[in-house]
């Protein structure tokens, strides 16, 4: 077994903030890794930080918006080639605030049918998936 296979995750948490039957996603920035992509807005965990507390606090960081966390919707893991990582994803009702590009390049509120329109990160697929079966059936 080699060290990249033993080594944990990343644990990053997301928000899957649904307003006005659209999704939010922002766009990552070029000179980061995985750059161009479009994701759900979060970020990584700080050691002993509890999931919602860290979803909170880089809402604020990167967007400057504040959200009400109602579930985990799902676990995902995502190997790539770099590491392997664990996205929680929350689904959130967008609290208010004006978003800002503190940390994104760009944002969108995305509707439902429009998704696979955007480059978003294969970690965010099962999202997408989940957000598609619920709101396009």
């Amino acid at each position: 077994m080699n060290i990249s296979q033993t080594t944990q995750p990343t644990i990053v948490c997301a928000a899957i903030i649904i307003h006005q039957q659209k999704v939010l996603l922002t766009l990552r920035p070029q000179d980061k890794r995985l750059g161009g992509y479009w994701e759900f807005p979060g970020g990584k965990l700080e050691p002993g930080e509890a999931p919602e507390v860290a979803l909170q606090r880089e809402l604020r960081e990167e967007i400057a918006i504040e959200v009400e966390i109602d579930q985990l919707l799902k676990q995902v893991h995502h190997r790539y080639d770099w590491g392997t990582v664990r996205i929680d994803g929350y689904l959130c009702r967008f609290q208010g605030g004006t978003i800002r590009h503190l940390e994104v390049a760009d944002h969108a509120w995305v509707p439902f049918n429009r998704l696979e329109e955007y480059k978003i990160l294969p970690a965010d697929q099962p999202f997408v998936e989940w957000l598609q079966q619920q709101h396009l059936n």
